[in-house]
């Protein structure tokens, strides 16, 4: 027993060791059992499936961290450790590089849908790791370390929708995994439903349109601004210059006094039951992915995966505009007037689209010795397929109508709600894109330096895009045929220069540079070229510093330079400069003359973990980064901006906003400073005298050798409460925090020399949701025990100020976005962990029940002119249609 004590001891001890992930990690001192008289030696190393490379883990997970997470699935997961993941060196919204077993995988979508049980620990490192698997060192990496023995089959219904009513969503999934080794299978099948959300189900107050349609329609005169009739008029003892058609018209021929009701209170369409806030939504996944060994040092991994996604919206109701001569037997006018009117029979327009994805991929990873040292290589390769089709209603045919009207016909009255009707014209769109890509990345040891081994990494590659579109808009067809091969170049070169473990200069501690140059030959575009290079600096073992430089070139998307044309009508915008909220319509699509961007981003960080026995992060970034170029989608009707694009503003004769050309653009620069700072904590809770003997029986029973052995999905480990292995011991519990406040020191934008830079801390905007926050928080905080946990996540950001004339006067239309808070909180049971209750339902093991409630508090950011009052556009509905949103879901899994 007091061998086993011993071991059991020296067991729980080393798995810190092992966790630290060095390179080059330091022999724990031996340990000496004096009455046994025999001395024990535990080595530390690299522990399985880390990254390569020396660079430690700024945060890790074992399994009992992740099971606290309450995730369902690998997205799951890293949504939860979204702030943590967060980078600010990209171009936005990077989303991190995801590596499995230390090793490089096609893509996310490759594993995305894995249950978290078959993970064994996740590492969380620095952007400059991933320059050694041949990325671009702007995104952090997540390392994935699975299992290795697990097989489950897991299904996952959820249901749910926002309190308020109006909309439903559904989901199934199914998930079959098998671990073996180096080998994994796994099959995933989803399919999402949601339904459409009407602006009838919110309270939401119409916007006036520029022309007065309604559906029982209004009247005015031939020529804009004229008065309808002298006779009504003086019924009126006013000029009329716009009316009502009263509802008795419908019936037959009115007369000239049953319009004086309506004289100059034209009717006002609410057209809610015929727009949509929330578009209705299929989407249906297929994926599989096989990995296995080919020989002692290759793996190989193929993947398939097929998705489709459908979407139906409506635009609103068709107006239309019709000629009413004063000889129509149904005028009563003097003169020739015009009926402006919706048509309810023709039913809503519609926008329609389907898009279809084909992505298959092959990773193959293998190592091979170079003179005294091993290279690890990765050979990724693949072809995506995609295709996109759309349809947009934007107009009503009334051509036979018109006629009819034209002609006198008795039989044909044009105030009849039914009497309006004919064909939609539709504006249609088709792309295709096609990419196929092949890339081979090899990282080894060239030297042996004093301070350690020089490690480089080089990647090389070739890919090829095609995209192909064709429109037709308003009866003009149009095709777009472009293509784009690249060839890629990196390398990345890492000096270590001091080491205290090599009592290399060891009061400096550890330190390193890192080099790191790549080229990118385009066929559109020529050459591009990057060059970076930073240092890491760790004086004490708990303190780790980083600078890091980075100047590149940045061509846009193919998709940037030609997608199709789209015009989408009865888009609600608000026009700051008049100050009015009005329905546009929107032209999208590609803009090929485009240029490329250059980027330079300074990022100074530092990473402290106070409390070596505590799981206690502390971290702090600086990024300073300028954008030279910068592509950026067209943004709102700002006064600003109008000035210098106003090729881009169509308005009418009377200064009313009728569209926008919403197309990507190049910037003449951007400039942006933050400091992003926060900490993450995760521990252990006390356990309880009950969870203490349970905890001491399963001891017992591992000493006595009935603990041993494996179970499926569940591979024997160290004893209970053992880092590392603190979910297979079930633990007591655990408590997580992770808390994040985001400083942005400056965001300018200078859109060309012309005109003054655009300061969006200061009152500048390009966006309809206001100006950049100047501080954000983002927080997430979890409770896990016996089984049942609980998960709150909230962010904030602060208020911000959009002015018309940012540099002048206040004005009356200048508009204040407050600040705005949201929490999400989700409890959820694992119902297997409940012995009394699996005794009496069996079939509940492995099974789990979830509630979830997004936007708690069911905020909604207020936005008011200086005048305190709201935009029509920015009502709390149309800025969030959802608001508090409930979801239950039921997950079983079956190992």
């Amino acid at each position: 027993m007091r061998r086993l004590s011993l071991a059991a001891l020296l067991a729980t001890a080393s798995v810190p060791v092992l966790a630290a992930g060095g390179q080059d990690s330091a022999p724990v001192p031996p340990v000496e059992d004096e009455a046994l008289g025999a001395e024990i030696i535990v080595l530390g190393g690299r522990p399985r499936g880390a990254v390569i490379g020396a660079i430690e883990p700024e945060l890790q997970l074992d399994e009992a961290d992740i099971e606290a997470t309450g995730a369902s699935s690998l997205a799951d997961l890293l949504g939860e450790l979204a702030p943590q993941t967060r980078s600010g060196r990209g171009r936005g919204g990077e989303a991190p590089v995801v590596l499995v077993n230390g090793k490089r995988v096609s893509g996310f979508s490759e594993i995305r849908t894995i249950p978290p049980e078959a993970v064994e620990r996740v590492d969380i490192l620095p952007e400059e790791v991933s320059l050694s698997y041949g990325y671009r060192a702007d995104q952090r990496v997540i390392n994935f370390v699975l299992k290795e023995r697990f097989r489950s089959v897991t299904a996952e219904i959820e249901g749910g929708g926002p309190t308020a009513g109006g909309r439903g969503e559904a989901e199934f999934d199914l998930n079959l995994l098998r671990l073996a080794g180096d080998s994994r299978i796994l099959v995933d099948a989803s399919h999402v439903r949601r339904s459409q959300l009407l602006e009838s189900a919110r309270n939401i107050t119409q916007a006036q349109p520029s022309r007065p349609y309604a559906l029982a329609g209004n009247i005015i005169a031939a020529t804009d601004g004229a008065e309808i009739d002298p006779a009504l008029s003086a019924l009126a003892g006013t000029p009329v210059l716009v009316a009502a058609v009263p509802a008795t018209a419908a019936a037959g021929a009115p007369a000239l006094v049953d319009f004086l009701a309506g004289a100059n209170n034209p009717a006002l369409a609410d057209t809610g039951l015929w727009r949509t806030l929330l578009p209705e939504q299929r989407e249906t996944s297929l994926g599989a992915n096989v990995s296995t060994a080919l020989t002692e040092s290759i793996q190989a991994s193929f993947s398939a995966r097929l998705e489709w996604t459908e979407s139906d919206r409506r635009l609103g109701l068709a107006g239309v505009t019709l000629d009413l001569p004063a000889a129509n037997p149904f005028s009563p006018f003097a003169g020739n007037v015009q009926l402006l009117r919706h048509s309810e029979a023709a039913g809503a327009l519609m926008g329609r689209s389907r898009n279809m994805s084909l992505d298959l991929a092959a990773t193959v990873n293998g190592d091979i010795s170079i003179g005294d040292g091993l290279w690890r290589w990765i050979a990724t390769g693949g072809h995506n397929r995609s295709v996109a089709r759309s349809t947009t209603d934007r107009r009503l045919d009334v051509t036979a109508s018109q006629a009819r009207i034209l002609a006198g016909d008795p039989l044909f009255n044009p105030f009849d709600p039914d009497a309006v009707a004919g064909e939609i014209g539709q504006d249609r769109a088709r792309s295709v894109r096609d990419f196929s890509r092949i890339e081979l990345v090899a990282n080894g040891q060239l030297l042996e330096l004093p301070a350690g081994p020089v490690a480089m990494s080089v990647q090389a590659g070739a890919d090829r895009q095609g995209f192909d579109s064709d429109t037709f808009i308003a009866g003009v067809a149009r095709e777009v045929s472009l293509e784009r091969n690249r060839l890629s170049g990196q390398a990345s070169l890492d000096l270590p220069v001091a080491s205290r473990r090599r009592d290399v200069l060891p009061y400096l501690g550890e330190l390193a540079l890192n080099l790191n140059a790549s080229v990118n030959e385009l066929s559109d575009f020529g050459t591009l070229s990057s060059l970076g290079g930073g240092v890491s600096w760790r004086p004490v073992d708990a303190l780790r510093l980083s600078a890091n430089v980075t100047v590149e070139d940045g061509a846009p998307s193919v998709q940037q330079l030609g997608n199709p044309t789209i015009i989408t009508p009865n888009v609600r915008v608000f026009d700051f400069l008049r100050g009015e909220t009005v329905d546009i319509s929107r032209l999208d699509g590609g803009n090929p003359g485009l240029m490329a961007d250059r980027r330079r981003v300074l990022k100074l960080g530092a990473n402290l973990k106070p409390l070596p026995e505590k799981d206690l992060s502390l971290s702090a970034d600086y990024v300073d980064s300028r954008i030279t170029g910068p592509i950026a989608a067209f943004p709102t009707a700002t006064a600003e901006l109008e000035a210098a694009f106003p090729e881009r503003f169509l308005r009418d004769a009377d200064g009313r906003l009728v569209q926008i050309d919403n197309r990507p653009v190049n910037f003449e620069r951007s400039d942006r400073r933050e400091l992003r700072w926060g900490l993450s904590y995760s521990g252990q809770l006390k356990p309880s005298r009950a969870e203490q003997a349970a905890m001491e029986r399963r001891r017992a029973a591992a000493a006595a050798g009935n603990g041993g052995g494996e179970t499926a999905g569940r591979p024997s480990g160290p004893p209970p409460g053992a880092r590392g292995s603190r979910g297979g011991g079930r633990s007591s519990g655990r408590a997580t925090l992770s808390l994040f406040h985001t400083v942005k020191l400056a965001e300018t934008i200078l859109i060309r020399d012309s005109v003054p830079k655009l300061d969006l801390l200061g009152g500048s905007a390009t966006g309809s949701s206001g100006g950049v926050s100047r501080h954000e928080v983002e927080m997430r905080a979890g409770l896990f025990r016996n089984g049942v946990g609980g998960r709150l996540s909230a962010n904030w950001k602060s208020a911000t100020d959009v002015r018309v004339d940012p540099r002048g006067a206040p004005s009356p239309d200048d508009l204040r976005f407050s600040d705005l808070a949201t929490f999400n909180l989700r409890l959820f049971a694992n119902l297997g962990q409940q012995q009394s209750l699996v005794a009496k339902a069996p079939w509940l093991k492995g099974a789990r029940i979830s509630i979830g409630i997004d936007n708690l508090f069911d905020s909604r950011q207020d936005v008011r002119d200086r005048l305190g009052n709201v935009p029509i556009g920015y009502q709390a509905d149309l800025l969030d249609p959802v608001g508090r949103r409930i979801e239950i879901s039921f997950r079983k899994i079956f190992l």
